[in-house]
């Protein structure tokens, strides 16, 4: 996008807003007194939301302090649980500031510009939206894998129901959460305790199983994804470095469309199903040696096979069609073969070695 198209403003209709009624340096600063421009932008502030908006919207504010978009708290635990030292000045430090941190976003990258990552540019003019665009906010960030999954752009794999069916978009789902907790969250998103949960809108499911022996028998046993996702894009062996201009770049290896049930890896009394499914991550041993050696020394301390919900949930699947579709089915189940040499240890825990018997 040109410069002039990044930051046009409407003034007719942006002075109508709140936003628009406190004047441009109380959000930017500069010198609005200043006739000359190189002079009135003197001090500006591109994206005020980094420092400015808890000012009105402290209760909001004060939550996001704890969310995954502002903190990237995720990829920092996931580091250190490998052993990874990211203190200020060490290597890996270093690599997660060129390649990690620009997974952060602000609150005007959601609710006003796209993401800086995807290049920047006000959404639409200088409006200010309360829900953020699914098109060129959500989705623009999380594309690759849950954009293309729940809208259906891979290749013979239908979108969601939730999307074909009724349209719902992504906030339709995932509201609160967005903005963090009013708790510390330092894991992943499944340790907010605002996370949406199948049953938060199907509670018909869990609370009447008649007429239904799958879910009478399996519902303390399976996520729903295990009987109702289809197959879903797995990466592998990201490697991060800085190319011969000076910029943060990465390479993978080609994605691969899966659907793979193991042991659940976070098991708990919130997710106590048995299986889940499982996605490969990006990640490998040597991801970050370009910084240096040995930087993740306990890298079996976590599998690269994690907990997923995929989002291209449908109502009759493959493995939903008969007890015996799923049932001795050794394909649907992550078995040792299916799992790289040099990650069999991480991934002892969710590996399965025995698969439930046929009927």
């Amino acid at each position: 996008m040109e410069v002039w198209q990044k930051v046009f403003v409407n003034n007719a209709e942006f002075v109508k807003d709140i936003h628009g009624q406190v004047g441009c340096v109380i959000c930017h600063g500069g010198d609005s007194t200043a006739q000359d421009k190189l002079i009135a932008h003197q001090g500006l502030v591109a994206d005020p939301s980094e420092v400015n908006c808890d000012t009105c919207h402290k209760d909001i504010a004060c939550m996001n302090e704890n969310s995954l978009h502002t903190t990237v708290s995720g990829m920092k635990a996931a580091l250190e649980a490998r052993g990874g030292n990211i203190e200020e000045g060490s290597p890996l430090a270093t690599a997660f500031n060129n390649h990690c941190s620009q997974c952060h976003t602000s609150c005007g990258q959601c609710h006003v510009s796209r993401p800086d990552e995807l290049g920047g540019g006000l959404v639409s003019e200088h409006e200010f939206r309360e829900t953020p665009s699914m098109q060129y906010n959500c989705v623009a960030c999380h594309g690759a894998r849950v954009g293309d999954e729940y809208l259906g752009k891979n290749e013979g794999i239908p979108g969601d129901v939730h999307w074909t069916k009724a349209g719902m978009t992504c906030v339709d789902c995932h509201g609160q959460e967005l903005h963090g907790s009013d708790q510390p969250v330092s894991g992943t998103r499944y340790d907010n305790p605002y996370t949406v949960k199948c049953e938060d809108c199907h509670t018909d499911v869990w609370t009447n199983t008649e007429g239904n022996p799958q879910h009478e028998q399996h519902l303390g046993d399976l996520s729903c994804q295990v009987c109702h996702a289809v197959a879903y894009k797995n990466c592998y062996n990201c490697h991060v470095s800085i190319d011969q201009k000076g910029i943060p770049c990465l390479t993978t290896d080609p994605s691969e469309m899966h659907f793979e049930i193991g042991y659940n890896p976070i098991r708990s009394s919130e997710r106590s199903s048995k299986y889940v499914v499982l996605r490969h991550i990006p990640d490998c041993p040597d991801t970050c040696a370009y910084y240096g050696e040995n930087l993740l020394p306990d890298y079996d301390a976590l599998p690269t096979w994690k907990y997923a919900t995929p989002h291209n949930i449908q109502l009759n699947t493959p493995q939903n069609a008969s007890c015996d579709a799923c049932h001795g089915n050794m394909e649907l189940f992550l078995t040792e073969g299916d799992v790289d040499p040099e990650e069999r240890e991480a991934n002892r825990n969710v590996i399965v070695n025995e698969i439930p018997e046929p009927y």
